[in-house]
């Protein structure tokens, strides 16, 4: 390593003095151990200088093994830039974790260790008195955590295994303070109207929660016809998992739910036939194309419902027959409150961990282009001025049909651009979906390109996120962002039946990598590589977009060789699925800035159809995209 953070400089340097600096050796410990800690100790804190390890860009690194192997938990970046990792399971989801654990990439190691020539960083699993963190409420799957403005996180819903448990009505804050669970303190009253799991938990401008959808648990009284009436027999209750509409909100300032009402004192709900499960919620920016002020918009996409309450699923795992996919999507309106149908079809039904990103998170607008290089941006000299409103394109992008015979990962991304025209319900709000074809919206030039050679194919149970990384167009350095993809499964229906590819042929291998570029052209642009001073951008008018896919062999496609500047290592170690990835600070401790990182973290090495089939994996792993690090002048 060229370079350490100040954790593992410092345990570095009581190394250097060990044996001929004993007085010295003694004051340093005396004041860095109580403050600091390191691998394995239970004074270890969560990074208080956000500092990390420096690691060469374009690469995959190994990091420290988690504490508890598990998959399907939830992962939440705090403020410091540590990671939450909560609940989750390690056996098929038969049953859960009632664990967590914080990675944090300043974490120490033993003074008696070598630094890892791989990544500083250790997993901390106790609070601030050395106790072990653990969900007040015993294990968790299918839950959501929520980032509050205070720092803090709202751990919500959820239920106790894939089987019979019931849904569970109690919410917990985790406190950043003590790293405790549901503390007296941050206690909620009321909680949950409804129980759910699988539902969606959006942070709203206002710093309220929106909770919507999900499934709940019923007890429903059935006739079995085999019984005349009157036997035992006749009349069955069974437990059975149906589809929820309705909405709650959570209010950091009380600690409280309440039904999600509108301005004029409705109830607020979803407005598919028996609501939405599984789906994936994402903020648009509103009329004034900015994120985070009140006129934002809040867009459901994915999911399915049940087909009724009584046929609804009797357990919860995927894959069921009695339900029903959803190519359409909703939006709220947070300034009135209103839930809408939107207009439009999305290209296919998505479930099981379906991803929108909001291409403006990092970057608002289309860039301008001086053509005359006189570094004055004159429409009237022929140069093109940016296009603001890129916080209205989300893209739509991986999960699976949820079909019971082959749940086959979507092989078709969608594009959904919001355009105002400032009258008329959520400001004359409408939407345009692009699936794989070009269009002109708003002068922003729109469409969506999957390069590779093979058919058509996606990743399903794989997170999707957006990162920083240089660029250089016109000769100038500029940062945009990138949706990044690793692992997942894709499966695919054969005569014999349903196979598997967690590794292997035209599919990506699965622990490669999907980049999805929004300002490169596959079609006039050198093979991507956005390392600075080689790859200009062409096209800085518009919003084209490919998806660039990377594996152990080759990039993208040895035939065509869009993705050939990529370095094959970025890889993940092992196949995986139901793992997390989240945006984590580089070396500035800053987040949304250049040098961000993705972490991978935990996940299981099958999926169907053994759903997650053990063993789940203590895999933690920080992916580098090219132009991470700080560009070296030529």
């Amino acid at each position: 390593m060229e370079r350490m953070s100040l954790l593992n400089n410092l345990c570095q340097d009581r190394l250097k003095f060990q044996g001929s600096h004993p007085l010295l050796i003694l004051l340093l410990g005396a004041a860095l151990l109580p403050l600091i800690g390191c691998h394995g100790s239970g004074s270890s804190i969560p990074n208080i200088n956000n500092a990390a390890a420096f690691l060469d860009d374009d690469s995959v690194v190994r990091g420290p093994g988690m504490v508890t192997p598990r998959y399907g938990h939830t992962a939440t970046v705090l403020g410091d830039g540590t990671v939450l990792v909560a609940g989750g399971t390690d056996e098929r989801h038969l049953t859960s974790l009632d664990t967590a654990e914080i990675f944090d990439q300043g974490a120490g190691v033993d003074f008696g260790d070598p630094i890892p020539d791989t990544i500083s960083g250790d997993f901390i699993d106790t609070d601030v008195d050395g106790d072990i963190m653990t969900l007040t409420q015993g294990g968790r799957i299918f839950h959501t955590a929520t980032l509050l403005p205070d720092g803090n996180v709202l751990i919500c819903g959820g239920t106790g295994d894939a089987l019979f448990a019931e849904a569970y009505e109690i919410s917990e804050i985790y406190d950043i303070g003590s790293r405790e669970f549901g503390p007296d303190a941050l206690s909620i009253e009321p909680d949950l109207g409804t129980p759910r799991f699988r539902h969606s938990a959006t942070l709203l401008p206002n710093g309220k929660v929106l909770i919507a959808g999900g499934q709940e648990s019923r007890n429903e009284t059935i006739i079995d016809p085999n019984f005349a009436p009157g036997q035992p027999g006749f009349q069955v209750t069974i437990n059975v998992f149906p589809s929820l509409k309705s909405m709650e909100i959570y209010d950091p300032a009380s600690r409280s739910f309440s039904p999600s009402l509108t301005v004029a004192g409705q109830d607020v709900e979803f407005l598919s036939a028996r609501g939405r499960v599984g789906h994936s919620s994402a903020a648009l920016g509103g009329l004034d194309n900015e994120l985070g002020t009140t006129d934002d918009i809040i867009l459901h996409a994915g999911g399915f419902q049940t087909l009724s309450t009584i046929f609804a699923p009797q357990f919860k795992l995927p894959w069921q027959n009695d339900t029903d996919n959803s190519q359409n999507f909703e939006y709220y309106d947070v300034t009135t409150g209103d839930n809408r149908l939107a207009p439009g079809i999305v290209a296919e039904g998505r479930v099981n961990t379906p991803s929108l990103l909001n291409l403006g998170t990092v970057f608002s607008s289309t860039l301008e282009f001086d053509l005359d290089d006189d570094g004055e941006i004159n429409p009237l000299a022929g140069d093109i001025v940016s296009v603001p409103g890129m916080t209205n394109l989300l893209m739509i992008a991986n999960g699976d049909n949820d079909d019971p015979a082959c749940p086959t990962s979507a092989g078709a991304n969608d594009l959904v651009v919001a355009t105002f025209t400032g009258f008329g319900p959520s400001d004359g709000l409408t939407f345009t979906v692009f699936t794989g074809t070009p269009g002109l919206t708003n002068n922003i030039e729109n469409i969506l390109v999957d390069p590779m050679n093979c058919a058509p194919w996606g990743r399903s149970e794989a997170d999707w996120v957006m990162v920083n990384t240089r660029r250089t167009y016109n000769g100038q350095t500029i940062t945009s962002g990138v949706g990044l993809s690793a692992g997942g499964g894709f499966d695919f229906p054969t005569p014999g039946g349903c196979v598997e590819t967690m590794t292997g042929n035209c599919n990506n291998g699965l622990v490669g990598v999907t980049i999805y570029d929004p300002f490169y052209n596959f079609q006039n642009d050198p093979p991507w590589d956005p390392t600075p001073f080689i790859n200009p951008i062409t096209h800085p008018t518009g919003l084209f977009g490919s998806f660039i896919n990377v594996d152990t062999t080759y990039a993208d496609d040895t035939l065509d060789g869009y993705g050939a500047g990529l370095d094959p290592l970025i890889s993940l170690a092992q196949p995986k699925c139901l793992h997390t990835l989240s945006v984590i600070p580089g070396e500035d401790g800053l987040l949304n800035t250049v040098d961000d990182r993705v972490v991978s973290i935990g996940g299981g090495v099958s999926y169907f159809p053994n759903y997650g089939d053990e063993p789940a994996t203590i895999s933690c792993e920080v992916i580098l995209l090219p132009g991470t690090n700080a560009p070296v002048t030529p």
